[in-house]
C-alpha cells in the first residue's frame, strides 16, 4: 500500500480526543484511502486552531510549525510517503505544515475540504488567512464538499486543480435495522451541546415546535456537552413529557436510535454540512432543516428531506406538519432519503471519486 500522511490542523488525530463530527470525516477519509491502496497515517499532532482572533496565538502555533516542519522532514526523508493530505485547512485552522513539507519531499500536496474567506484578509485573523490561501495556492489538488465551498476556490484556485468530494458516511451502519415508529411519532435531533454556532438552533427549534403544539409528537436530543443546560433552556415552557434529552450517545448505539425515530429535525445553521443528515437519511428518516450553508450538500430538497429558508420558524413548523401529519408521506421520503444516502453517499463512491483525483498525482 502507498503511504499518505494525514494531518487534521484543526483537530488532529490523537489517542483519547473527544469525538467531533470533523474527527469522524478524518477516520472516514482515511476508511476511503484504504480500499483504493492508500494506508493513512497521522501525519502530526500540532494543533493550529484559534478562534478567537488571538494574534499572541496564532503567531505561536506558527513558531511552533517551524521545528516541526524541519522533524516531518528529516523522518521522512529517507523514506517519503506517496502523498500529503489535509483536511479541512480555513482561516481558524491553516495547514502551516504541509506545503513546506510536501514540497521538500517532492510529494503531492492535497487538502481535502477546504475553504476561502477574503473578508478575512485583514483584521484579527489576517495572520492565518494568509497562511490558509498560502496553502490553497501550494496544493496540487483542492477538494471542496460543499458547493458554498467551491464558488469561494474559485477565486485563487485553477479549475484544472479545483475537485469535488461530496460528504459521505459509513453507510452500511444504517442498513437493514427494523423501524420501530411508535403511535406518537418521535423527532430526533442529534448535535454536540457544545458552547457556540449549534446552541443557536434550539430557541429556532422550540419556535417551531411550540408552533405545532396541536399535532401529537416527541422530541429527543441526543448529544451532551457544555451548552446542555442553555440548549434545555429554549424549551423550559414546554410540557416535560414532550421533550427530553438523552445526553451523549455512543457511536454503536445511533443506529438503533435512528430506527426509533420518524424523522430528523436539524436547522443547521452556520452547518458546514453535518455528517448527521446522512445518517438519519441512511436509517430511513426524511429531514426537516434549513436550506442554509452546507446543508443542501447533504439533504436535497423534495428527496430526502424538506429544506426552508434559514431561520424561519414558521416555514420549518410548515415542514413538520405536512410530515407529521402525512405518514405515507413520511415512509415514502425516507425511503428515497435511504436510496440517496446509500447509492450516492457511502464510503465505495468516495472512494471511487478519490481514486480519480489521486491517481494522476501519486500513480
Amino acid at each position: 500500500m502507498k503511504r499518505v500522511l494525514l494531518y487534521a490542523p484543526m483537530n488532529p488525530l490523537v489517542p483519547g480526543a473527544p469525538p467531533s463530527g470533523d474527527r469522524a470525516m478524518t477516520g472516514l477519509l482515511a476508511r476511503a484511502l484504504e480500499t483504493i491502496g492508500y494506508r493513512a497515517e497521522p501525519a502530526s499532532p500540532l494543533r493550529a486552531y484559534e478562534g478567537k482572533g488571538d494574534a499572541a496565538q496564532q503567531s505561536a502555533i506558527a513558531e511552533a510549525a517551524k521545528p516541526e516542519i524541519s522533524a516531518l522532514i528529516a523522518r521522512h526523508r529517507a523514506d517519503p510517503p506517496a502523498l500529503w493530505l489535509t483536511y479541512l485547512s480555513y482561516y481558524k485552522s491553516p495547514d502551516h505544515l504541509g506545503p513546506h513539507v510536501a514540497k521538500a519531499l517532492g510529494i503531492p500536496y492535497v487538502i481535502v475540504e477546504a475553504s476561502h474567506a477574503p473578508k478575512r484578509a485583514i483584521g484579527d485573523f489576517a495572520a492565518p488567512y494568509a497562511a490558509a490561501k498560502f496553502a490553497l495556492e501550494s496544493a496540487d489538488a483542492v477538494i471542496a464538499m460543499t458547493d458554498h465551498d467551491a464558488a469561494m476556490l474559485q477565486q485563487v484556485v485553477a479549475p484544472e486543480r479545483l475537485h469535488r468530494l461530496p460528504p459521505f458516511i459509513d453507510a452500511a451502519r444504517f442498513r437493514g435495522l427494523a423501524r420501530k415508529s411508535g403511535l406518537t411519532p418521535l423527532i430526533l435531533s442529534v448535535a454536540m451541546l457544545r458552547p457556540g454556532k449549534k446552541l443557536a438552533n434550539f430557541p429556532l427549534i422550540a419556535s417551531a415546535l411550540a408552533r405545532i403544539a396541536d399535532l401529537k409528537w416527541f422530541y429527543v436530543v441526543a448529544g451532551g456537552g457544555a451548552g446542555e443546560a442553555e440548549a434545555r433552556a429554549a424549551f423550559a415552557n414546554f410540557p416535560k413529557d414532550r421533550v427530553t434529552f438523552m445526553g451523549a450517545v455512543p457511536p454503536e448505539a445511533m443506529p438503533a436510535l435512528y430506527a426509533r425515530a420518524d424523522l430528523y429535525l436539524w436547522p443547521g445553521l452556520k452547518e458546514a454540512y453535518g455528517l448527521s443528515y446522512l445518517e438519519a437519511q441512511a436509517s430511513g428518516l426524511p429531514v426537516v432543516a434549513c436550506q442554509t450553508a452546507g446543508v443542501p450538500a447533504v439533504v436535497e430538497q423534495g428527496r430526502g428531506g424538506l429544506l426552508s429558508p434559514a431561520g424561519d420558524a414558521e416555514a420549518l413548523a410548515q415542514s413538520l406538519r405536512i410530515l407529521l401529519l402525512n405518514r405515507q408521506t413520511r415512509d415514502i421520503m425516507g425511503e428515497v432519503a435511504g436510496e440517496f444516502v446509500h447509492g450516492e453517499r457511502d464510503i465505495a463512491h468516495a472512494a471511487a471519486r478519490l481514486r480519480a483525483i489521486l491517481a494522476p498525482l501519486a500513480p
